[in-house]
Protein backbone atom coordinates (compact mmCIF):
# COMPACT_ATOMS: atom_id res chain seq x y z
CA UNK A 1 0.00 0.00 0.00
CA UNK A 2 1.32 3.21 -1.42
CA UNK A 3 2.23 5.39 1.76
CA UNK A 4 1.23 9.20 1.67
CA UNK A 5 3.83 12.20 1.09
CA UNK A 6 4.66 13.91 4.31
CA UNK A 7 3.15 17.19 3.16
CA UNK A 8 4.45 19.05 6.40
CA UNK A 9 7.79 18.53 4.51
CA UNK A 10 7.09 19.05 1.28
CA UNK A 11 5.77 22.57 2.34
CA UNK A 12 9.24 24.02 3.87
CA UNK A 13 10.93 25.94 2.36
CA UNK A 14 14.49 24.81 0.33
CA UNK A 15 17.27 24.76 2.57
CA UNK A 16 19.70 27.90 1.67
CA UNK A 17 22.40 25.49 1.55
CA UNK A 18 21.05 23.05 -0.56
CA UNK A 19 19.97 26.20 -2.92
CA UNK A 20 24.04 26.88 -3.03
CA UNK A 21 25.36 23.29 -3.84
CA UNK A 22 22.58 23.91 -6.52
CA UNK A 23 24.01 26.26 -8.36
CA UNK A 24 27.25 25.65 -7.83
CA UNK A 25 26.67 22.20 -9.63
CA UNK A 26 25.04 24.14 -12.47
CA UNK A 27 23.22 27.03 -12.95
CA UNK A 28 23.47 26.72 -16.91
CA UNK A 29 20.78 24.01 -16.69
CA UNK A 30 18.78 26.31 -14.45
CA UNK A 31 15.30 26.51 -15.31
CA UNK A 32 12.09 28.74 -14.39
CA UNK A 33 10.93 26.40 -11.68
CA UNK A 34 14.31 26.70 -9.90
CA UNK A 35 14.01 30.64 -10.26
CA UNK A 36 10.76 30.31 -8.50
CA UNK A 37 12.22 28.55 -5.28
CA UNK A 38 14.93 30.61 -5.05
CA UNK A 39 12.08 33.85 -5.30
CA UNK A 40 9.99 32.26 -2.85
CA UNK A 41 12.47 31.30 -0.42
CA UNK A 42 13.85 35.16 -0.65
CA UNK A 43 10.11 36.18 0.54
CA UNK A 44 10.35 33.64 3.38
CA UNK A 45 13.21 35.77 4.65
CA UNK A 46 12.35 39.04 4.05
CA UNK A 47 9.28 38.57 5.68
CA UNK A 48 11.08 36.97 9.05
CA UNK A 49 13.73 40.18 8.80
CA UNK A 50 10.39 42.18 9.10
CA UNK A 51 8.98 40.27 11.83
CA UNK A 52 11.96 40.56 13.39
CA UNK A 53 12.38 44.00 13.42
CA UNK A 54 9.13 44.73 14.63
CA UNK A 55 9.57 42.36 17.45
CA UNK A 56 13.22 44.07 18.14
CA UNK A 57 11.17 47.89 18.00
CA UNK A 58 8.23 46.87 20.42
CA UNK A 59 10.86 45.28 22.79
CA UNK A 60 13.15 48.39 22.76
CA UNK A 61 10.07 50.78 23.37
CA UNK A 62 9.47 48.52 26.23
CA UNK A 63 12.64 47.66 27.82
CA UNK A 64 14.85 49.96 26.10
CA UNK A 65 18.22 49.57 23.56
CA UNK A 66 20.06 48.02 25.83
CA UNK A 67 18.05 45.33 26.96
CA UNK A 68 19.83 41.60 26.22
CA UNK A 69 16.57 40.35 24.85
CA UNK A 70 16.22 43.49 22.01
CA UNK A 71 19.95 42.96 21.46
CA UNK A 72 19.35 39.17 21.02
CA UNK A 73 16.38 39.88 18.53
CA UNK A 74 18.20 42.89 16.68
CA UNK A 75 21.18 40.45 15.96
CA UNK A 76 18.60 37.83 14.40
CA UNK A 77 17.27 40.19 12.48
CA UNK A 78 20.64 41.01 11.17
CA UNK A 79 21.43 37.87 10.50
CA UNK A 80 18.69 36.61 8.48
CA UNK A 81 18.90 39.90 6.76
CA UNK A 82 21.98 39.00 5.58
CA UNK A 83 20.62 35.20 4.32
CA UNK A 84 18.32 37.20 2.66
CA UNK A 85 20.57 39.11 0.93
CA UNK A 86 22.44 35.82 -0.43
CA UNK A 87 19.20 34.16 -1.28
CA UNK A 88 18.89 37.75 -3.48
CA UNK A 89 21.97 37.31 -4.91
CA UNK A 90 21.15 33.63 -5.87
CA UNK A 91 18.39 34.65 -7.30
CA UNK A 92 20.20 37.53 -9.84
CA UNK A 93 22.65 35.29 -10.94
CA UNK A 94 19.45 32.38 -12.03
CA UNK A 95 17.76 35.21 -13.79
CA UNK A 96 20.34 36.30 -15.46
CA UNK A 97 20.65 35.46 -19.30
CA UNK A 98 24.22 34.54 -20.56
CA UNK A 99 25.67 37.05 -23.09
CA UNK A 100 25.86 35.54 -26.81
CA UNK A 101 29.12 34.81 -27.52
CA UNK A 102 30.99 34.46 -30.76
CA UNK A 103 32.04 31.28 -32.18
CA UNK A 104 35.74 30.66 -30.68
CA UNK A 105 34.91 33.60 -28.32
CA UNK A 106 34.05 33.90 -24.60
CA UNK A 107 32.80 36.03 -21.99
CA UNK A 108 33.16 36.77 -18.36
CA UNK A 109 29.97 38.56 -16.42
CA UNK A 110 28.76 38.55 -13.24
CA UNK A 111 27.66 40.44 -9.93
CA UNK A 112 30.08 42.76 -7.54
CA UNK A 113 28.95 43.15 -4.00
CA UNK A 114 30.24 45.32 -0.76
CA UNK A 115 31.05 43.25 2.28
CA UNK A 116 27.50 44.16 3.33
CA UNK A 117 26.46 42.38 -0.31
CA UNK A 118 25.19 45.50 -1.58
CA UNK A 119 25.81 45.94 -5.32
CA UNK A 120 28.76 48.27 -6.09
CA UNK A 121 28.45 50.44 -9.22
CA UNK A 122 31.18 52.11 -10.97
CA UNK A 123 34.04 49.82 -10.44
CA UNK A 124 36.16 48.91 -13.10
CA UNK A 125 36.79 44.81 -13.75
CA UNK A 126 39.43 43.48 -16.09
CA UNK A 127 41.86 40.51 -16.04
CA UNK A 128 45.06 40.06 -15.29
CA UNK A 129 48.06 37.45 -15.37
CA UNK A 130 49.81 35.61 -12.60
CA UNK A 131 51.78 38.80 -12.58
CA UNK A 132 49.09 41.05 -12.16
CA UNK A 133 49.71 42.63 -15.70
CA UNK A 134 47.03 43.86 -17.60
CA UNK A 135 45.34 42.19 -20.42
CA UNK A 136 44.35 45.10 -22.50
CA UNK A 137 43.09 42.39 -25.15
CA UNK A 138 40.46 41.57 -23.52
CA UNK A 139 39.47 45.14 -22.47
CA UNK A 140 37.54 45.97 -19.39
CA UNK A 141 34.41 46.69 -17.53
CA UNK A 142 32.26 49.38 -15.34
CA UNK A 143 30.13 48.03 -13.08
CA UNK A 144 26.24 49.13 -13.26
CA UNK A 145 23.89 49.95 -10.49
CA UNK A 146 23.26 46.17 -9.84
CA UNK A 147 27.46 45.79 -9.95
CA UNK A 148 27.11 43.67 -13.18
CA UNK A 149 29.84 43.47 -15.32
CA UNK A 150 30.99 41.83 -18.55
CA UNK A 151 34.06 40.85 -20.39
CA UNK A 152 33.25 39.93 -23.94
CA UNK A 153 36.03 38.32 -25.99
CA UNK A 154 35.21 37.70 -29.91
CA UNK A 155 38.10 35.43 -30.28
CA UNK A 156 40.99 34.34 -32.55
CA UNK A 157 41.07 35.84 -35.84
CA UNK A 158 38.69 39.13 -34.92
CA UNK A 159 39.97 42.67 -35.44
CA UNK A 160 40.71 43.33 -31.90
CA UNK A 161 43.04 40.29 -31.84
CA UNK A 162 44.60 40.96 -34.67
CA UNK A 163 45.67 44.22 -33.60
CA UNK A 164 47.49 42.83 -30.21
CA UNK A 165 50.08 39.95 -30.82
CA UNK A 166 49.87 39.41 -26.53
CA UNK A 167 46.41 38.24 -27.13
CA UNK A 168 47.23 34.23 -28.35
CA UNK A 169 50.44 34.68 -25.39
CA UNK A 170 47.80 35.40 -23.17
CA UNK A 171 45.35 32.94 -23.84
CA UNK A 172 47.63 30.48 -22.82
CA UNK A 173 48.21 32.00 -19.56
CA UNK A 174 46.60 32.13 -16.12
CA UNK A 175 43.61 34.59 -15.91
CA UNK A 176 42.96 36.31 -12.81
CA UNK A 177 40.06 39.16 -12.20
CA UNK A 178 40.92 41.93 -10.45
CA UNK A 179 38.85 44.93 -9.32
CA UNK A 180 39.68 48.79 -8.59
CA UNK A 181 37.22 51.21 -6.85
CA UNK A 182 36.22 54.62 -7.98
CA UNK A 183 39.49 55.75 -6.78
CA UNK A 184 41.24 53.57 -8.74
CA UNK A 185 42.79 51.78 -6.11
CA UNK A 186 42.66 47.55 -6.12
CA UNK A 187 40.15 45.95 -3.92
CA UNK A 188 40.15 42.53 -5.00
CA UNK A 189 42.28 39.98 -7.20
CA UNK A 190 40.27 36.12 -7.53
CA UNK A 191 42.34 33.71 -5.88
CA UNK A 192 42.41 30.82 -8.77
CA UNK A 193 42.65 31.46 -12.20
CA UNK A 194 39.88 32.22 -14.57
CA UNK A 195 40.20 29.77 -17.72
CA UNK A 196 37.06 30.97 -20.27
CA UNK A 197 35.90 27.94 -22.66
CA UNK A 198 35.43 28.97 -26.12
CA UNK A 199 32.20 29.80 -27.34
CA UNK A 200 30.83 29.75 -23.72
CA UNK A 201 30.08 32.53 -20.53
CA UNK A 202 31.05 32.05 -16.95
CA UNK A 203 29.39 33.45 -14.27
CA UNK A 204 31.14 34.76 -11.27
CA UNK A 205 29.48 36.35 -7.70
CA UNK A 206 32.34 38.46 -5.95
CA UNK A 207 32.26 39.62 -2.48
CA UNK A 208 34.98 42.52 -1.62
CA UNK A 209 36.59 42.66 1.47
CA UNK A 210 35.53 44.58 4.53
CA UNK A 211 36.48 47.98 4.47
CA UNK A 212 37.08 48.84 0.45
CA UNK A 213 41.11 48.34 1.73
CA UNK A 214 43.42 48.91 -1.38
CA UNK A 215 45.64 45.63 -1.82
CA UNK A 216 48.45 47.16 -4.14
CA UNK A 217 48.66 49.36 -7.38
CA UNK A 218 46.82 49.53 -10.10
CA UNK A 219 47.89 49.18 -13.81
CA UNK A 220 48.76 52.49 -15.56
CA UNK A 221 46.30 51.85 -18.50
CA UNK A 222 43.24 51.12 -15.76
CA UNK A 223 44.12 54.11 -13.43
CA UNK A 224 43.75 56.39 -16.68
CA UNK A 225 40.39 54.20 -17.13
CA UNK A 226 39.26 54.56 -13.91
CA UNK A 227 40.51 57.63 -12.67
CA UNK A 228 40.58 59.95 -15.63
CA UNK A 229 43.26 63.03 -15.31
CA UNK A 230 41.00 66.11 -15.16
CA UNK A 231 42.58 69.06 -17.29
CA UNK A 232 43.58 71.76 -15.62
CA UNK A 233 41.38 75.36 -16.89
CA UNK A 234 43.38 77.71 -18.60
CA UNK A 235 43.80 81.02 -17.08
CA UNK A 236 42.30 83.92 -18.80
Amino acid sequence: MATKPNSTASNLPPDVSQISSELTAGLASADNTAAERVQNLQWVYRARVSQLSRTAASLKAQYGPDDPGVKATEAGAAAVGVTAARVSIARQQLTTVDPDVPKGGWAVHGRVFSATLQPVSGFTVFLVDATKTYQQAYGFAYTDDTGYFLLKYPGAGSAAQEKSQTAAQAAEADLFIQIVNKKALPVHLSASAVRPAEGTATYHNITLPEGDKAIGDPPPEIRDIALPAQKKKKKV
